[in-house]
C-alpha cells in the first residue's frame, strides 16, 4: 500500500512523499480530487522523465556501418627477382619494416631511409612499414622470375621475331610470333633452362608455356610422280610328235619334250604278242592342245609332229600423279583405287569377307621449317590386281597385288623437286629341256629339245615436289576438269559417235591463263585447278 502524507499541515497539499503504510480511520487529508490530481501529476511526471532517458540513450547509441578502402588503387608494389634483391629508398625515416610471409620476401632496414628487399619464393606479400612518427605504409611485393637475360637471348635465336617472357606464378608464359617451328622449339627448350631447379607454383612444378605462333603459310601441296616402264620379252621352241610303221616290225617313235602337244598312243588291248599288234590314239583321235601353233602329219607313214613357237613382247607404261595439301605437322591421305574382297575360312565350314585396297596411294606429313624449308615424311605407292598369282580358297579366286611403294623422309625447298625412290630391274631366264645325245646334234637336235627364253626390264622413279601454298582468294574462280566439256547432241552422239563436246567459251578462253596474284600462267588444259602456289614469299608480297 501507497499513502500519501502530507508534510505541513499548514501548507495547501503540493508536496507529497509516498510512502508505504496503513491507512488510518476515517484520515481525509485533502479530499478525493486533490488526490486524483497528485496522482495524475506524478504519472505524468514519471513518463516525461522515462521518454527523456529514452531519447538521450537513442542520441548516444552509433548506428552500425563498413566501408571497404581501396587500398589498391594507391598501393604501390614492387617486383623482386627470386633469389634477388631490391634496394628501396624513402623520403621519410623509417624506424620498422614487418613483411606478412616471410617465406616470400625477407626485409632489412639498412638505414633510416634505405630498405633491402630480398626474394625468398614465388607468391606475394605485404610490406608494412613504420616512420619515426608513428605513420605506417603499406607496400605490395610481388617476387617472380627475373626473365631480362631470357628476352635478350631470344633476339639472337630469331633476329625476326617478337616473342617475349613473362613469368606467372613461378611458369615462364611465351608470346609473340617466330618465323619458324624450329625457332619455337629451341626457344622453349632454352627457356626450360631458366626454370629453377627444385621450384613449385601453385598448380605443381613450374613449367614453360608456349603460345608462340608461327609467321607465314603452313599449308604444303605435295605433288607426287611415280613413273614405271615395264619391257619383257620371251621366246619359246618346242617339238612332239610321233612315228610309227604298219605292222609292229615297223616300231615307233614318240617325243613329249616339254608336253606341247601330249600324246595318247599304244598297243591295243587283248592282242597276242606273236602276231601284228595294232597302235591306237584312242577312240577320238590325238586331241589338239590350244598350245600347239603348228601341227604337221602325215597319215599313211602314221608321222605327226608338234611345234610350239612363240615370240612375245609386252610393254607397260604407268604415270601417276597424286596431289595432296595438308597443314604443317598434320598427316594427309590420299587413295584413288578400290578394294576387292578376301575370304578368311573360319570355324564350322563358314568364311568371311575382308577387303584388301589398291590403286594410287599417297600419305605424308609436312613440316614447315625456317627459310621456306619443308621436312616430308612420304610414303607413296602404286599396287594393281594381279591374277598371274592368285589363289583359290573355298571355290573363290583371289588375285595377288603387284605394288610400288617407299616410306621415308626428305628435306627440301619449296618448289624443288627430289627422286625419293629408283628402281632398275633386267632379269633374265632361261630353261632348255632336251633329250641327252640326241638332243645335242646340231640343227636335227632342235627336234630333241624344248628351249625357253625370258627377259624382263622394269625402269622405276618416284619423284616429290612440296609448295607452299595458301587458298584461293574469295573472288577467284575455280576452274573444274568438267567445265569444258557438255553432252553432245543427238547429231554429234548418233552420226559421229562423240561421247563429249568442248564447251563453246569464246573469245581469249583457250589461250593462256595467267594467274593475277603469283603471275604463274598455265594452259587451260594442262592444269585444271588454279590458284596461288609456289614460293610462298611471292604470294604474301601482293
Amino acid at each position: 500500500m501507497f499513502q500519501i502524507v502530507r508534510e505541513d499541515r499548514s501548507e495547501p497539499c503540493d508536496s507529497v512523499a509516498i510512502e508505504p503504510s496503513t491507512p488510518r480511520n476515517g484520515a481525509s487529508t485533502c479530499g478525493t480530487r486533490g488526490v486524483a490530481y497528485v496522482l495524475c501529476g506524478a504519472l505524468a511526471a514519471v513518463l516525461t522523465l522515462c521518454g527523456d532517458a529514452a531519447g538521450q540513450n537513442n542520441r548516444d547509441e552509433p548506428v552500425f556501418q563498413a566501408t571497404v578502402a581501396d587500398v589498391a588503387a594507391q598501393l604501390q608494389r614492387i617486383t623482386v627477382p627470386l633469389n634477388g634483391n631490391v634496394v628501396i629508398d624513402t623520403n621519410i625515416e623509417v624506424q620498422r619494416a614487418d613483411v606478412t610471409a616471410s617465406e616470400v620476401a625477407d626485409v632489412q632496414v639498412v638505414s633510416p631511409k634505405r630498405i633491402l628487399v630480398m626474394g625468398r619464393g614465388y607468391g606475394q606479400t605485404t610490406l608494412v612499414l613504420q616512420t619515426t612518427s608513428g605513420q605506417q605504409q603499406v607496400l605490395e611485393v610481388i617476387v617472380e622470375l627475373d626473365l631480362s637475360r631470357l628476352d635478350n637471348a631470344l633476339k639472337k635465336i630469331d633476329p625476326l621475331s617478337n616473342a617475349m617472357a613473362a613469368s606467372v606464378l613461378g611458369n615462364i608464359v611465351l608470346t609473340g610470333s617466330v618465323s619458324s617451328a624450329d625457332a619455337a622449339s629451341r626457344i622453349v627448350e632454352l627457356a626450360t633452362l631458366f626454370l629453377p631447379a627444385n621450384t613449385a607454383s601453385g598448380s605443381g612444378a613450374a613449367v614453360v608455356q608456349n603460345h608462340l605462333d608461327v609467321a607465314g603459310e603452313q599449308q604444303v601441296l605435295l605433288r607426287c610422280v611415280v613413273a614405271e616402264v615395264s619391257r619383257s620379252a620371251s621366246r619359246q621352241l618346242g617339238v612332239n610328235g610321233f612315228l610309227v610303221g604298219d605292222t609292229f616290225r615297223d616300231a615307233f617313235f614318240v617325243n613329249q619334250i616339254g608336253g606341247v602337244n601330249p600324246i595318247d598312243i599304244g598297243a591295243a588291248a587283248d592282242q597276242f604278242v606273236t602276231t601284228d599288234l595294232a597302235f591306237l590314239t584312242g577312240t577320238a583321235g590325238i586331241p589338239l592342245n590350244p598350245a600347239t601353233t603348228l601341227s604337221l602329219g602325215f597319215p599313211r607313214v602314221q608321222l605327226q609332229t608338234f611345234i610350239k613357237a612363240m615370240a612375245d613382247n609386252t610393254l607397260l607404261k604407268i604415270l601417276a600423279e597424286p596431289n595432296l595439301v595438308a597443314i604443317s605437322g598434320e598427316t594427309a591421305t590420299f587413295l584413288a583405287g578400290g578394294e576387292f574382297p578376301i575370304p578368311v575360312p573360319q570355324g564350322l565350314n563358314t568364311i568371311s569377307i575382308q577387303f584388301r585396297q589398291f590403286g594410287v596411294r599417297l600419305n605424308f606429313t609436312p613440316i614447315v621449317r625456317g627459310q621456306q624449308r619443308i621436312r616430308l615424311r612420304v610414303a607413296p605407292e602404286v599396287s594393281d590386281v594381279d591374277f598371274t598369282t592368285a589363289v583359290q580358297i573355298q571355290g573363290l579366286v583371289v588375285p595377288g597385288l603387284t605394288t610400288r611403294s617407299t616410306e621415308t623422309t626428305v628435306e627440301l625447298g619449296s618448289g624443288e623437286t627430289i627422286a625419293i625412290a629408283g628402281l632398275l630391274s633386267d632379269q633374265t631366264r632361261a630353261f632348255a629341256t632336251r633329250v641327252p645325245g640326241l638332243g645335242d646334234v646340231p640343227i636335227l637336235g632342235s627336234l630333241f629339245r624344248s628351249v625357253e627364253y625370258r627377259r624382263s626390264l622394269t625402269e622405276l622413279v618416284i619423284f616429290v615436289t612440296p609448295d607452299i601454298v595458301s587458298p584461293l582468294d574469295a573472288h577467284q574462280p575455280v576452274v573444274l576438269p568438267n567445265d569444258r566439256t557438255t553432252s553432245p547432241s543427238d547429231l554429234e552422239f548418233f552420226g559421229s559417235g562423240i561421247m563429249e563436246a568442248t564447251a563453246k567459251t569464246g573469245g581469249d578462253a583457250d589461250a593462256l591463263e595467267m594467274h593475277p596474284a603469283s603471275g604463274i600462267g598455265s594452259q587451260p588444259d594442262v592444269l585444271s585447278v588454279h590458284g596461288p602456289w609456289g614460293h610462298e614469299n611471292r604470294v604474301s608480297s601482293r
